[in-house]
């Protein structure tokens, strides 16, 4: 009997590990914003739902040096499968520097609420759409479906495959960097053309000051092609995340074999 309750005690540690190692990667679960409690609470009531439907189990309580291997797999498991949705966000952030660097706002930064960092102005902006978009799509429960998969693919105990995950890892995140530069074309491309016209009116009219006319009207036609182009953020935050949650499937059936 006192083994029987050691291995669910065991088991229930497991289980919440792979569910924190998730929640302190992942985005808007892992937010700042939210207390420590809230998250350990949310965390603690997943467990009990997980508890009585997950296999897999050890069968007989592992001694301290095995359960802290068991530990510290789970925390990895949890940290790789958050880790694919941190890129996508990442995504989006980069995206906003690219932008605020050719627009002159290098230098600007906001205090980002949900990791406590300073990220780039036109970054903020779009992280924030992309919460929106992401919980308008019922993203949250999706995350939450597939952290409860994985416990399905990868039992409770069996090592984790870090090399294909890694590799998988790897491609999706060489793709962040396309993704990035397709987020911020239009308004590259806007300010890379006003850069032309601006280096055409320095060779013929020598005597404005472009650095003082340039810059404004940078940030102008900048800030007006983001305005023209939020319309179209939906339709591609929409494909985005649609590919994000299909990577996370890939990602769960890789690892379950």
């Amino acid at each position: 009997m006192e083994e029987q309750f050691l291995t669910l005690i065991m088991t229930f540690g497991l289980i919440m590990t792979r569910i924190i190692g998730f929640f302190l990667i992942v985005p808007f679960f892992g937010s700042v914003q939210i207390p420590a409690r809230v998250k350990a609470g949310l965390a603690l009531f997943l467990t009990l739902l997980l508890l009585p439907v997950i296999e897999g189990s050890p069968a007989q309580p592992p001694v301290p040096l095995e359960f802290a291997l068991l530990i510290i797999n789970e925390m990895l498991a949890g940290v790789i499968l958050g880790f694919l949705v941190f890129i996508t966000f990442s995504a989006v952030q980069l995206a906003g520097q690219f932008i605020d660097l050719r627009m002159g706002f290098a230098l600007v930064n906001v205090l980002d609420p949900q990791s406590g960092e300073q990220i780039p102005l036109a970054g903020q902006l779009k992280t924030i759409l992309a919460t929106l978009f992401f919980l308008s799509l019922q993203g949250h429960h999706f995350l939450l479906r597939g952290l409860a998969r994985s416990f399905d693919a990868l039992d409770l105990g069996q090592a984790f495959p870090v090399l294909i995950s890694g590799e998988f890892i790897m491609r999706v995140a060489g793709d962040m960097f396309l993704i990035s530069f397709m987020i911020a074309l239009p308004i590259i491309a806007s300010l890379f053309i006003s850069d032309i016209v601006f280096g055409f009116l320095a060779r013929t009219i020598p005597q404005i000051n472009m650095f003082s006319v340039g810059l404004p009207t940078k940030i102008l036609v900048g800030i007006l092609i983001l305005s023209l182009t939020v319309s179209t953020f939906g339709r591609f935050f929409q494909d985005l995340f649609n590919r994000m949650f299909t990577q996370l499937n890939t990602l769960i059936q890789g690892i379950g074999g």
